[in-house]
């Protein structure tokens, strides 16, 4: 999977976007991507391109524990030249991605409340976590995670607002 990473000429500069799902990430990665003039990596997309299959696909014909290891191969991938890369919500969840993300960038945990999360993320057709669409089920999710995204990230910034904000909070706390 290694050649599916576009190397930048520039100096390495990579930005961890880390967060639940809805939290903005990919959106948020896109803006400071354009702006910076490096692309955006998505762990989801590299994972998907890898399998051959959509995420929903691949949880259901490997379970977590097969997309879980997929990502690792992802985050490794991703953690060398200068881009964005927007993370899966589950990312904190293997300490081998923490380790690999916080040695080769800067790790920002976009935080978003769950009220919020829920309106974003509606019933949860493209997140297998969410299929049954319990607002209940998004509660035990953030608990499980909260701390994990803490201790893994180097900066938090607000994840309310327009994602132009959201952006602006990512660059102000990476000094970029």
């Amino acid at each position: 999977m290694r050649d599916t990473v576009a190397e930048s000429p520039t100096s390495d500069l990579i930005i961890w976007l880390i967060g639940m799902m809805g939290a903005g990430k990919t959106t948020v990665g896109r803006i400071l991507g354009e702006r910076l003039g490096i692309p955006l990596i998505d762990t989801d997309d590299l994972v998907e391109r890898d399998c051959g299959s959509t995420i929903p696909e691949l949880w259901e014909r490997e379970g977590e524990g097969g997309f879980r290891e997929r990502e690792h191969e992802a985050v490794k991938d991703a953690a060398t030249g200068s881009h964005i890369v927007a993370t899966g919500g589950g990312v904190v969840m293997d300490d081998r991605n923490v380790a690999e993300m916080r040695r080769s960038g800067q790790v920002v945990f976009i935080e978003v409340q769950v009220p919020s999360l829920s309106t974003r993320v509606g019933h949860g057709y493209y997140r297998p976590l969410l299929a049954g669409g319990d607002d209940l089920e998004l509660d035990r999710i953030w608990a499980d995670r909260e701390d994990r995204y803490r201790r893994a990230a180097h900066h938090v910034v607000d994840g309310e607002g327009s994602p132009e904000v959201v952006a602006d909070r990512v660059e102000a706390v990476c000094a970029i």
